[in-house]
């Protein structure tokens, strides 16, 4: 099952911090939020497997992510 960790308010922020929880070996998926809504108008969660969130979560706090 899939959990979401963090929301993020534009693709490109959604994209940054995605690219940085792969790097440290996690599983990442993006869903936007609304529909019929521009990419950078949008929020967008990160989801990771809910047996790594915790791991995900503090990764975002040590790094100043959220």
């Amino acid at each position: 099952m899939w959990m979401v960790i963090h929301m993020a308010k534009s693709k490109t922020l959604a994209l940054s911090v995605c690219e940085q929880l792969e790097r440290e070996g996690f599983l990442v998926k993006l869903s936007p939020v609304y529909r019929g809504i521009s990419d950078e108008d949008n929020y967008f969660e990160l989801m990771v497997p809910e047996s790594e969130a915790a791991e995900a979560r503090q990764v975002l706090l040590d790094r100043g992510l959220c």
